[in-house]
């Protein structure tokens, strides 16, 4: 395969999404039966390091949405069904990672409420008899 880094021509701009298509696009290649023949050894094992090269780089990389901690945790789970092996502590921080960021996406505030004050003041009577403005009136040209 030619320079994993370049493949998308997204080096230093890797995003979860991105990587995680790559990623995917990985795991279907290697369940074909193409691959999976004895002559195809040589690329099947190319494959597998450019995955786990993939795999790693979730690590460093937030989530900038729910669907992309979603992948995250969809990377994680497939390498648990794969089994551990030695040298994958990059799980261990993968999961520090996906935790990190649902913290992170869980500390945004919520959007405020909007107030509701002009719709009280739109069936009120002026102190002077007359009517109450309408919301429109009420605001600023600079609102």
């Amino acid at each position: 395969m030619a320079e994993p880094k370049n493949m998308a021509g997204l080096e230093g701009s890797q995003s979860v999404s991105a990587l995680g298509l790559r990623w995917a696009a990985l795991r279907g290649m290697l369940t074909s039966p193409l691959i999976m023949v004895e002559e195809q050894r040589g690329l099947r094992e190319e494959l597998l390091r450019e995955l786990g090269t993939i795999e790693q780089e979730f690590v460093s990389l937030q989530s900038r949405n729910t669907m992309e901690i979603s992948a995250k945790i969809d990377i994680a789970k497939s390498a648990l069904r794969d089994g551990l092996q030695a040298g994958h502590n990059w799980l261990v921080d993968l999961l520090d990672s996906i935790q990190t960021d649902l913290h992170l996406t869980n500390a945004k505030p919520a959007a405020p409420a909007r107030p509701t004050t002009n719709l009280v003041r739109a069936q009120q009577q002026r102190p002077d008899g007359g009517p109450a403005p309408t919301p429109e009136a009420e605001q600023s040209p600079a609102a």
